[in-house]
């Protein structure tokens, strides 16, 4: 009996140190809840997901085109499939144009009629808005754009979008350089013409033409020549000093002169007569 005993009372011991299974009413217990003689501490899943292992596409990239000098600001970009590239007009009237790799400041549209051309987008002093250019990115390939306005092309006013290689971009500013004509695009194509507020623009204006040395005559530019040739009229002072002179009281050169005539014409006469 008392062997029966002592089995009955390990038996029972086992069976409460084993795990019990948790009420199917019940699956998440309150925290601190002791299931299996360990407390219980639940498992919360983050509704973020993790960080992609390589950079996801759908990025807005601004590029400030003109300004203060006939340039794409920057002018070398790399861009994933998907992403935007947002075109900000600053001061001037500047195109966003795509041409071939190797015929720079000439517009691609002559042979695929779906190239990129923004149009001509101006940018005055005092706007309030941004005139811009969304441009979508449909291929990783190289892209090469310049502004078909005027002489700009030649000046410079070039970008490459996903080049091979760093040379590429000075090649083909030295195409650009050397080209003979400039040439515009026809209708706007390859993306959205826009406005934003000159706020959320990526640039500041460049400083009106009037305000600097080298504006057209106005009135505040005309007033300051004038203020300075007023400072040396100064010397009118100088001019009164040599008057402190002419009194012949103070003047001792000018006395003799004046007493040395008067003296000898009347003694000469008086002798002969007597």
């Amino acid at each position: 009996m008392r062997v029966t005993s002592a089995w009955a009372l390990m038996a029972a011991a086992t069976v409460t140190a084993m795990p019990q299974p948790v009420s199917k009413r019940d699956p998440f217990p309150a925290d601190g809840t002791v299931v299996g003689g360990v407390p219980h501490r639940p498992f919360r899943i983050r509704r973020q997901a993790a960080a992609p292992a390589t950079p996801q596409g759908n990025q807005l990239i601004p590029v400030v085109v003109g300004g203060a000098q006939d340039t794409f600001v920057p002018n070398l970009i790399m861009a994933q499939v998907g992403d935007v590239v947002q075109f900000q007009f600053s001061n001037g009237n500047h195109t966003v144009t795509q041409s071939a790799e190797g015929a720079a400041c000439q517009p691609l549209q002559a042979q695929v009629p779906t190239a990129i051309h923004s149009g001509h987008v101006p940018f005055k002093d005092g706007q309030a808005m941004v005139g811009t250019f969304n441009m979508p990115i449909t291929s990783a390939d190289p892209m090469f754009l310049y502004c078909a306005t005027g002489p700009h092309c030649q000046e410079g006013q070039v970008l490459v979008i996903n080049p091979t290689n760093a040379n590429q971009v000075v090649q083909y500013s030295k195409l650009a350089a050397a080209a003979k004509a400039n040439v515009d695009g026809t209708t706007v194509s390859g993306g959205a013409v826009g406005q934003i507020p000159l706020a959320n623009a990526a640039f500041v204006p460049a400083p009106a033409q009037g305000a600097g040395g080298g504006g057209p005559p106005g009135g505040g530019a005309g007033g300051a020549p004038a203020a300075a040739p007023a400072a040396p009229a100064a010397p009118a002072a100088p001019a009164a000093t040599p008057a402190t002179p002419a009194n012949p009281a103070q003047d001792p050169a000018a006395a003799p002169p004046a007493e040395a005539p008067a003296a000898p014409p009347a003694e000469a006469p008086a002798a002969p007569p007597a």
